[in-house]
């Protein structure tokens, strides 16, 4: 039984190659995507080409960490299809940097962009939701969250508050018919990295965590999955 066919589907960062492998998997299982980034060129490219394979896709930029655009984000994607059924929180950031050499506006954008921007999409896909139906919000955390970065301690605090706040929100959302559930991956090769020198040939592929995501999307809405953390194998080895 295909559970995701003709599902609303938002997702948040999918301008991100983690968002566009989740995007493809998605459109293939038949859900309807409302796609919003803040990478206006990505998110348009990705978003014709779907639209271009027989998908229902529709998009807007944006920056989560602004209430005003998000909520006319939500209000649009409602608008295309009449109510909302599963989002996926996947916009978030990394800024590795000493805690001395930081400044306060790059502390701000980094707790922002990660906890904020999870807050607002969290506050602004509720009201569409259709509560007799039921919907899944997935929050991504990471396993820096469970696990401390000397080189990124704000990203690692940051993740933390997502797990954190995914839990309450769990316990708030359950009167309404709505599931939360966090997924923490480890590392995985994508933009997110910019230009640092890693081994990325150990890290997670974005289809790797795109698969994670699709197993709890698939899951019979009886379930509940808490919290999932997930790391390349090759990390052990």
């Amino acid at each position: 039984m295909n559970l995701l066919k003709d599902k609303v589907v938002v997702i948040i960062g999918a301008g991100g190659g983690m968002g566009q492998a989740v995007a493809k998997a998605l459109a293939a299982e038949g859900a309807r995507l409302a796609l919003g980034s803040r990478s206006e060129q990505a998110l348009e490219e990705l978003t014709s080409g779907l639209v271009r394979d027989g998908a229902e896709a529709v998009c807007k930029a944006l920056d989560v960490t602004s209430e005003q655009e998000v909520q006319a984000f939500f209000d649009m994607a409602s608008q295309t299809f009449g109510h909302l059924d599963v989002l996926l929180n996947l916009a978030g950031l990394s800024i590795p940097a000493s805690i001395v050499e930081m400044s306060v506006e790059q502390y701000e954008q980094s707790i922002d962009v990660n906890l904020k921007g999870t807050f607002l999409c969290s506050k602004h896909f509720i009201p569409h939701v259709n509560t007799e139906q039921g919907a899944l919000i997935v929050n991504i955390g990471s396993m820096a969250a469970k696990r401390a970065n000397p080189g990124a301690p704000l990203y690692c605090t940051a993740k933390a508050a997502v797990n954190m706040f995914s839990q309450g929100l769990a316990l708030q959302l359950a009167e309404k018919n709505i599931r939360v559930t966090t997924l923490n991956p480890g590392a995985t090769d994508s933009g997110f990295w910019g230009t640092r020198a890693l081994a990325r040939d150990k890290f997670m592929t974005t289809t790797d965590v795109a698969e994670m995501l699709m197993l709890v999307l698939q899951m019979n809405p009886r379930v509940v999955v808490h919290e999932i953390n997930f790391e390349s194998f090759a990390v052990f080895k």
